[in-house]
């Protein structure tokens, strides 16, 4: 029987939409293409929600790549947490399904700025019993220790819990601990996977 639900934020409880975000710049084809390689696409983000990059460090490195491009890249960042927004379903879906007596966990990978600065937007850390972050643990998804720290932390029993994400690899990773997974496309995914579980909203 299920007891516990956990959920990322990104494309899953909140829309993590970069391509929208930075299309609003109306950049030249040229600038466009520089700065979606040297932040988006960019695998220093990895390390930045790792914790083990700061931001500063991160613009250092990819504006070295991007010479003369350096204030635009600078500027694109300082908004980019903007291009993270709550779907507007996610307070009253965690609000249902938390008084219908599940537990509710978060599982993100996410960096220390971005995070907090959109934390207060986030009306569905309401209704959850906990987060696990990756910049405050320094190991994000799918590495196993982030979900280990997440079973321990908080006494879960993975045979009982279900976890909502929207990229294959991080469920495959909860899946080797013995957790139930349902892949988000969107709110129906979610839906849907619920009732796979029995459990209706």
């Amino acid at each position: 029987m299920i007891h516990t639900l956990v959920f990322d934020i990104g494309n899953v409880l909140a829309d993590f939409n970069w391509r929208g975000y930075l299309d609003g710049w109306k950049l030249s084809e040229e600038e466009d293409g520089i700065v979606e390689r040297a932040l988006f696409m960019s695998p220093m983000w990895k390390e930045v929600d790792r914790g083990r990059l700061s931001d500063e460090e991160l613009l250092e490195l990819v504006c070295r790549d991007a010479p003369g491009k350096e204030g635009l890249i600078r500027r694109v960042f300082a908004g980019a947490g903007a291009a993270v927004r709550e779907n507007p379903y996610a307070p009253e879906l965690l609000k249902s399904l938390k008084e219908s007596g599940y537990r509710i966990y978060i599982l993100s990978n996410y960096g220390r700025t971005f995070y907090e600065e959109r934390k207060p937007y986030f009306r569905f850390l309401e209704y959850t019993d906990g987060q696990v972050i990756s910049y405050q643990e320094k190991h994000i998804k799918p590495e196993p220790e982030i979900y280990e720290t997440l079973l321990s932390r908080y006494g879960i029993n993975p045979e009982e819990t279900v976890f909502f994400d929207d990229l294959p690899a991080n469920l495959k990773a909860a899946g080797e601990f013995g957790i139930h997974t349902v892949q988000v496309t969107g709110y129906e995914s979610i839906k849907k996977g619920l009732e796979q579980f029995g459990i209706r909203i």
